[in-house]
């Protein structure tokens, strides 16, 4: 079974080193919508303006899938 990783970026880089079994791209693409969605959560509880890639690699360390996220909360 493939194993991908799932790196962030945040200003800062953390690099999977764990990795997760997925049979499908189509698992590949749900599982990293959910991450890079808590993830966006939790960092738009602190900071009004959040950017963050999140980039699945590949075993061979081939990027699977980038998803870049940018949020912007405008309090009135």
């Amino acid at each position: 079974m493939p194993r991908f990783y799932f790196d962030i970026h945040d200003g800062a880089t953390i690099r999977d080193e764990i990795g997760r079994v997925l049979t499908s791209r189509e698992e590949v693409r749900r599982e990293a919508l959910k991450v890079a969605l808590k993830l966006l959560a939790a960092e738009a509880e602190d900071a009004r303006e959040t950017a963050l890639v999140l980039t699945v690699r590949d075993e061979a360390g081939g990027v699977s899938l980038r998803i870049r996220v940018v949020s912007q909360v405008e309090e009135h």
